[in-house]
């Protein structure tokens, strides 16, 4: 029987990113490429899992046209999302690729209100299609939204035998790391502000990412970007670096990860391949233009070019 898989996306977003050569100020700039994909972090989880060959439930608030679009864009995929149409707009986030000098500029749009009852409805149907398999928790919420929203659903997912994975930042991090889930996956920046400090070497890294692990966290996964990652379980520790590749646009790479690692743990995969797929997800993703993400028959060759290391922690 397939695991579930339920993704929720209460800030859905039409992804667009152009590329120039040179922005300049107060003039008109030409782009030689333009690309629009469909995004939020949940909805590209939900891509890279397709690719992989596993499909989730993809949960979202949806604003009229905007919403329509994004649906569109999904259905291209072969993607049918589940729904619930508010007002007002979802936002577009931009990405403008400078190639000289190499600069990405990101600018992100806000999305529409929600009501508390809008809230309820769709974490309802979220918590009831992720079951007794895996409900992922990802980016940014609304306004107005609870910020101890993550950390309910986390509880709620735990006690109905789901395992709740969340990649998220700042208090809404610290705040769900308390409800045990079975996955975080902070960046190094983001480890630090948990624990107050500078982390400045691998081992310092690995060190804390074993000190949260033992919160009660099954799983803890800190991304280094071009420097790889570290992931770390009861047992166990890795550390592998990226692979090279020539990259072309960041937006999405932890979310295709993300989906990597959840793909290769519902596979039953030891955990230096968990490792090992989540990170040929990200470099395969980096590779491509805007948030297109990354063509799954190029993971096998990336898999073989990852050297993962056991610590000592």
């Amino acid at each position: 029987m397939t695991t579930p898989v339920s993704t929720l996306t209460l800030n859905p977003a039409i992804d667009v990113t152009y590329e120039v050569s040179q922005l300049v100020a107060d003039d008109k700039v030409n782009s030689k490429e333009a690309n629009i994909f469909p995004g939020g972090n949940g909805i590209n989880v939900s891509r890279a899992l397709k690719r992989l060959g596993k499909d989730a439930h993809t949960c979202c608030i949806f604003a009229r046209e905007t919403g329509s679009l994004i649906r569109r864009l999904l259905r291209d995929e072969d993607i049918y999302p589940v729904t619930l149409e508010v007002p007002g707009r979802n936002r577009v986030n931009c990405t403008i690729q400078q190639r000289r000098p190499p600069e990405e500029f990101k600018v992100a749009g806000i999305g529409p209100d929600i009501t508390a009852e809008t809230l309820e409805q769709i974490t309802t149907i979220f918590l009831n299609l992720a079951g007794t398999g895996y409900g992922v928790l990802s980016g940014s919420t609304l306004p107005g939204t609870p910020e101890d929203l993550y950390t309910d659903l986390a509880i709620k997912l735990r006690a109905q035998g789901a395992r709740a994975v969340v990649d998220t930042k700042d208090a809404m991090l610290r705040e769900t790391v308390e409800a045990k889930p079975f996955l975080i996956k902070p960046n190094k920046y983001e480890l630090e502000v948990m624990c107050g400090r500078s982390l400045p070497t691998l081992e310092a890294i690995a060190d804390e990412a074993r000190k949260v692990q033992q919160m009660g966290i099954d799983n803890v996964c800190v991304t280094l970007a071009e420097e790889g990652a570290i992931l770390v379980d009861d047992n166990d520790s890795y550390y592998a670096p990226a692979p090279k590749v020539r990259v072309r646009c960041s937006v999405g790479a932890g979310d295709t990860m993300l989906a990597g690692l959840i793909s290769a743990f519902s596979d039953g995969k030891p955990l230096d391949e968990v490792l090992r797929l989540g990170l040929a997800c990200a470099s395969g993703s980096i590779s491509r233009d805007g948030t297109e993400l990354f063509h799954p028959g190029e993971l096998e060759a990336l898999m073989e070019k990852i050297e993962v290391t056991g610590l000592s922690i």
